[in-house]
């Protein structure tokens, strides 16, 4: 696949992924409470993986695309993802759907994906407002048309990861609540970071970062694996656990220090 996620989101993992999914190695069931763009998903090893978010547009996108409501559902989906223009009237119409209360889960699933897609790179699960296509005013790179078409055409490879996974939409707590703590449970947490988090169309508050950290603390033997953008307050809330500092790139190509933090026997 020359995408990195399944949707183009906000803080995506996609270029650590790898070598975060390394740390669970030897878990055959993980839970993702913060399952965003879906980048870590293909270097996930486990037999048995719950994705979790709150937001129930990306929740429906990956039920259609893992086969969950229908075969047919899921290549209506794809198809319709393979037409999809760089066009205003394409993100005009896939807001549309989206403030539908009765629309079909399938169309529900390509306005999300067109929204993700067609704004600027890596904003989707935000509240920042798309009202036009992302166009490029360069030679570096490619045309949004081509990232969009990139896009559509890995939906298919897509589709082996997702039907892998069991979805829900649920608040993290509760999520965190139902996991085993068990030597073979995995947890990867990839809430949105501090300050930054505030941005998501679910706002991720500081005291939602505290509950976090309680809701993980009874864990004594599942491994528990947290990334977070490097904050200090990050950092003293996790004091007492391994912290290690990794590195990722913005889309302006800068450093971005990122903190990887866990708990395992």
């Amino acid at each position: 696949m020359k995408t990195k996620s399944a949707l183009s989101y906000f803080g995506s993992d996609s270029q650590v992924a790898e070598r975060l999914a390394a740390k669970l190695a030897e878990c055959n069931h993980v839970t993702i409470p913060f399952v965003g763009g879906a980048s870590i998903l293909p270097f996930i090893a486990a037999r048995a993986i719950v994705c979790n978010d709150l937001n129930t547009d990306a929740i429906t996108f990956y039920r259609v695309m893992s086969g969950e409501l229908g075969l047919k559902a899921r290549g209506a989906l794809i198809t319709r993802c393979r037409r999809t223009l760089s066009h205003p009237e394409e993100l005009r119409l896939a807001l549309t759907i989206l403030d539908l209360d009765d629309a079909p889960p399938h169309e529900v699933a390509w306005a999300y994906w067109a929204l993700c897609w067609l704004g600027r790179k890596g904003k989707g699960g935000t509240n920042d407002g798309v009202r036009q296509p992302s166009v490029r005013w360069s030679g570096r790179g490619g045309t949004n048309a081509s990232r969009i078409k990139t896009a559509a055409n890995d939906l298919r490879a897509w589709t082996r990861h997702f039907e892998r996974c069991e979805w829900v939409s649920l608040d993290f707590n509760d999520v965190l609540a139902k996991v085993k703590d068990e030597p073979t449970s995995g947890i990867y947490c990839d809430p949105p970071w501090f300050e930054v988090g505030k941005r998501y169309v679910h706002r991720f508050e500081d005291t939602d970062h505290v509950r976090l950290r309680e809701s993980l603390d009874r864990f004594r033997y599942a491994r528990v694996l947290v990334r977070y953008g490097d904050h200090p307050v990050i950092r003293r809330l996790y004091a007492g656990w391994k912290i290690e500092e990794g590195e990722s790139r913005t889309q302006a190509g800068t450093a971005a220090g990122e903190l990887w933090i866990t708990r395992q026997p």
